[in-house]
């Protein structure tokens, strides 16, 4: 993740969010609208009260990066009651502590970000059927917080939920048979559609590949909606444009295997994928060299920045942007398998980038939020060749929508077109573009 959450907060409000959170709920609660919408209204009014306290205490604002505090553990909470998992709730409540060297109402504004998270999460999960809920709950949460195994929940039926969202398909489920079919069945009924979202745990590499080139023949881009492991993230490189906003779901990636067993490092299946990988704009060579810091039952989840410079990811929200691949960063297949022969038989271990290629100047200072033209380490056809990045992206993004199109072409500014454009503005400024 880009940033970690602080060390908190509070005094009177801690008992407060305690007896919110940890409240004991009606039997049945899990599935009564009127108690969920009682609840999200109490954390509404609690988040405006905390945030009245800061303004009054003199802090007015706790910083962009703080915008996503306890999603994570907010999330499976909220889900374990949908779900009915009452032995995990009282374990899913967000810890508040205090944080000494903070200005005066910083906690308590951090804290009105969580109640805010809360409330927005728990409307969003109202409003999804319980399958969606069940499916997030295996992707998010098993695993994390002390969840084990033994809560994973069985899914009868594990097709993909395949459904419009606004300019885009929302994906979420498994990359089984026919998954492909079914999104190009999805795009032809909306041809509208401009973006897939994806959350997948995975599942089949074949039919991954075939949505892939599918998305990239339309043209559409690919965002994450939720984790996107396994297969799917193969299904995320056909984007035009792969983004990640946050709070920052992950990409999966572990060994292929046929019949539960991991396939040959020297198998052909992994020069496909570096070159279908290749075919998209993405370096292939890291792609493969991810999906071997995994085993067949484990999972390698790079950190964002890894994403951008292997340009898996074109743009991740406050962190990076991608970088083009390099042609001396290629890498054959022999020389891992080399390698892992070397290791006993097992892929030797990799680093972020396993193609040995150092990251580009470019996408680190973009990283760091350091670009300079006059920088010697940043040539200016670099810098250039960056804002000309950001400036389409921008120019994608705002024609997507009819609404944002017409504010610009009448003259509006980011202050009155959508945030996502106003972000991109931000990041030109930031940057001297």
């Amino acid at each position: 993740m880009p940033f970690v959450t602080p060390v908190r907060r509070l005094g009177a409000a801690l008992c407060l969010l305690a007896g919110f959170l940890a409240a004991p709920r009606p039997a049945a609660a899990f599935d009564d609208p009127a108690w969920w919408n009682g609840e999200i209204a109490r954390a509404e009014a609690d988040a405006d009260r905390l945030w009245d306290v800061m303004a009054k205490k003199g802090t007015f604002a706790v910083g962009t990066a703080l915008n996503e505090v306890d999603v994570d553990v907010h999330t499976c909470h909220i889900l374990s009651i949908f779900l009915d998992k009452q032995h995990l709730t009282p374990k899913l409540v967000a810890k508040v502590e205090h944080e000494p060297d903070s200005d005066p109402g910083f906690d308590e504004g951090v804290e009105g970000n969580s109640r805010s998270n809360w409330a927005n999460l728990a409307k969003t999960f109202l409003a999804e059927s319980q399958v969606e809920r069940i499916r997030a709950w295996n992707l998010d949460c098993v695993g994390k917080f002390g969840i084990s195994g033994r809560d994973y929940i069985r899914e009868g039926d594990r097709r993909a939920l395949v459904e419009r969202d606004g300019d885009g398909i929302r994906v979420l489920g498994n990359v089984e048979k026919g998954f492909a079919e079914e999104l190009e069945a999805a795009v032809a009924a909306n041809p509208g559609v401009t973006r897939i979202l994806l959350g997948s745990a995975g599942g089949n590499v074949g039919e991954a590949v075939k949505a892939g080139r599918f998305i990239r023949e339309k043209k559409l881009d690919t965002e994450l909606y939720n984790n996107c492991e396994s297969a799917c993230s193969l299904v995320f490189l056909g984007g035009v444009e792969r983004r990640i906003w946050s709070p920052y779901p992950t990409l999966g990636f572990h060994r292929i295997s046929s019949g539960g067993k991991a396939i040959a490092d020297r198998s052909e299946v992994y020069d496909k994928v570096r070159a279908y990988a290749d075919e998209l704009g993405a370096d292939g060579a890291r792609v493969v060299g991810f999906m071997k810091k995994a085993g067949v039952k484990s999972m390698h989840r790079p950190e964002m920045d890894a994403l951008c410079a292997a340009n898996v990811a074109t743009a991740v929200q406050r962190v990076c942007f991608g970088e083009p691949p390099q042609a001396s960063a290629a890498t054959g297949a022999g020389d891992e398998t080399a390698a892992a022969a070397a290791n006993g038989g097992e892929a030797a271990p990799v680093t972020t980038d396993p193609s040995g290629a150092t990251e580009s100047p470019v996408a680190g200072a973009l990283a760091n939020g350091t670009v300079d033209p006059a920088d010697s380490l940043v040539s200016n056809s670099q810098h250039r060749q960056a804002c000309a990045d950001m400036r389409a992206q921008r120019q994608r993004l705002a024609e997507a929508d009819p609404n944002i199109a017409r504010s610009l072409a009448a003259g509006g500014t980011s202050a009155d077109t959508d945030g996502i454009v106003a972000i991109f503005d931000a990041m030109l400024r930031d940057h001297g573009c």
